[in-house]
């Protein structure tokens, strides 16, 4: 079990509308703890984590200056990082077109949380939380599915929730 995955995913499922800054820094961390371990492969996980860090808090400053533009790139990275896991979670095999799936669902996030702001968050950050918790409680396969669309379903309802109480 990946307790950070879990309360970073617990984060995003109930305020990552109300918090988007911390989804941008939490998408930044996990792009950066994903792909840099790929690029760096001979470099230390102290190295791994710090630039993953600096990733975080680009993203989080980002936010903060340029809060659309931030999200967009942030959805962008989210519907990347979504059809990424999902993708290996079904285990599709699309050989070198997996590109162009993980391509997709960063452009589908990206328009998304362009297009609809507040509900963008709301289902992005719900989908990205329910991701991140069933990556980090390592579940079986079909239990893992269940409880991914549980939690997606019950992170919109919250969040929905607390928008509708403001």
């Amino acid at each position: 079990m990946n307790l950070i995955f879990v309360a970073a995913g617990i984060l995003l499922l109930f305020l990552g509308r109300k918090l988007f800054w911390l989804f941008v820094a939490v998408v930044g961390f996990l792009l950066g703890m994903t792909y840099a371990p790929q690029v760096l492969s001979s470099q230390p996980q102290s190295v791994i984590l710090t630039i993953s860090l600096i990733a975080g808090l680009l993203g989080a400053l980002l936010a903060a200056l340029l809060q659309k533009l931030a999200v967009g790139l942030a959805g962008f990275a989210a519907g990347g990082y979504i059809a990424y896991y999902l993708l290996q979670f079904v285990a599709a095999n699309l050989g070198e077109y997996q590109w162009m799936a993980i391509l997709a669902g960063a452009i589908i996030g990206a328009l998304l949380a362009g297009s609809m702001f507040d509900w963008a968050l709301v289902l992005i950050t719900s989908a990205a939380g329910a991701t991140l918790i069933s990556q980090g409680l390592n579940l079986s396969m079909p239990i893992s599915v269940i409880a991914l669309i549980g939690l997606f379903v019950f992170g919109l309802i919250a969040q929905a929730n607390i928008k509708a109480k403001e």
